[in-house]
């Protein structure tokens, strides 16, 4: 109720792509929309880092990541099931370090790729993530606060 009549006074809500928390920002103008409605709170960023996926019901595997943001990503893979429970290792090369997922859930399934929604991250992980899409951003010239 309160963000109906926000938005009828041009205050619409965003959600900073590094530090995750939410804001809001008035516009001048109404806000247009020329693509369908998109429940994701964080941009997704174009990458091809590997990323390691550990399922309690199948052997380790290692696929790439085609997108990514600070809520989730998209991998290369097959075999999942929508709503199953995985932990991922990303391997970053802006960072040069692993980033551990503790707990992520697959979100989508899709013939060739799964969308992955971040669950849990321990606030040092946090950290390393957002440096790369940090990086991602900076390398794409995209705007840290683009989505709502």
């Amino acid at each position: 109720m309160v963000e109906k009549a926000l938005n009828h006074i041009r205050m619409f809500p965003f959600r900073c792509q590094l530090c995750t928390n939410r804001f809001r920002a008035f516009y001048l103008s109404a806000r247009q929309s020329t693509q369908e409605f998109d429940r994701r709170q964080f941009k997704r960023l174009a990458t091809a880092m590997d990323a390691q996926v550990i399922d309690s019901k199948q052997l380790p595997f290692t696929n790439r990541i085609t997108d990514i943001s600070m809520g989730g990503c998209a991998i290369l893979a097959g075999g999942l099931a929508k709503g199953a429970f995985v932990e991922l290792i990303l391997k970053s090369s802006i960072e040069g370090e692993e980033i551990r997922i503790e707990t992520a859930m697959v979100s989508s399934v899709r013939s060739e790729s799964v969308g992955i929604q971040f669950l849990e991250l321990h606030p040092d992980e946090q950290r390393r993530l957002s440096q790369v899409v940090l990086g991602l951003l900076v390398g794409q010239g995209g705007q840290p606060n683009t989505y709502s």
